[in-house]
């Protein structure tokens, strides 16, 4: 790796750690280059702004996450759908301490934008394979569409609306009431995209899983605990 990449290398690693660590907020450029002891000429030949920084660590996420599951087989086109699915969900490993990053501006309007970054490089990452389950489903019997491509982004965007939706549901619980969100009310939230990608894909009722309940209760545990003893998510304006 030569000199230049590896200073990137370097940035980006150092700005996830302190962006999961301290919140993407309360992170500023110079905090990175204090870590690396590097002058702002250094970091802005490789960026332009921190939000760049963050879109590409978005990208990373989202490219590593995608590439796990392209490394597994499964025996039918439907468990390799919804495995690929859930996996799309940030509720568990990197996809986790990704949310957690950002929850403390999650339901600001500084936030969506963070979002959606990381929503659209989950779907950058994520459409091929779908198309691939997609085209499998239907060689199988299992699915049924003319237009395999288009329909994995519709699928995807349904998918991504979803973790957005149960994410801040869970949030405001924890803004409002400090007690865990319940977990039925999360799955009842989850029933309806699951039911629409179903007859998106012209697949049989229940043949998608999307969200299990083992995962949303460790979801929500997991988060009540995080966010009881973290100070920064009492005041996300909070220069800690």
């Amino acid at each position: 790796m030569i000199k230049g990449e590896l200073r990137k290398k370097q940035i980006l690693e150092t700005a996830e750690s302190l962006f999961t660590e301290r919140g993407y907020e309360a992170t500023g450029v110079q905090d990175i280059l204090d870590v690396l002891h590097l002058s702002k000429g250094s970091f802005y030949h490789h960026f332009v702004s921190k939000e760049q920084v963050l879109q590409q660590i978005c990208e990373s996420r989202a490219a590593r996450a995608a590439d796990k599951l392209a490394d597994k087989t499964y025996e039918t086109g439907v468990l390799q759908m919804d495995a690929l699915l859930r996996g799309m969900i940030p509720f568990q490993g990197e996809g986790l301490s990704f949310l957690k990053m950002i929850l403390p501006i999650f339901v600001l309007p500084e936030g969506k934008s963070v979002v959606s970054a990381y929503q659209e490089a989950l779907k950058r990452n994520w459409t091929e394979q779908t198309e691939n389950a997609l085209e499998r489903m239907t060689a199988e019997g299992t699915a049924f569409t003319l237009y395999p491509r288009k329909t994995a982004e519709m699928a995807l965007d349904l998918v991504n609306n979803l973790w957005e939706e149960l994410g801040q549901s869970i949030i405001m619980s924890e803004k409002t009431s400090r007690q865990p969100e319940a977990v039925g009310q999360l799955l009842s939230l989850a029933e309806p995209y699951r039911h629409a990608i179903e007859n998106l894909f012209c697949a049989p009722y229940g043949s998608l899983e999307l969200v299990r309940l083992k995962d949303l209760q460790r979801l929500v545990l997991d988060i009540h605990d995080w966010w009881m003893v973290d100070p920064v998510l009492e005041n996300p304006d909070s220069d800690s």
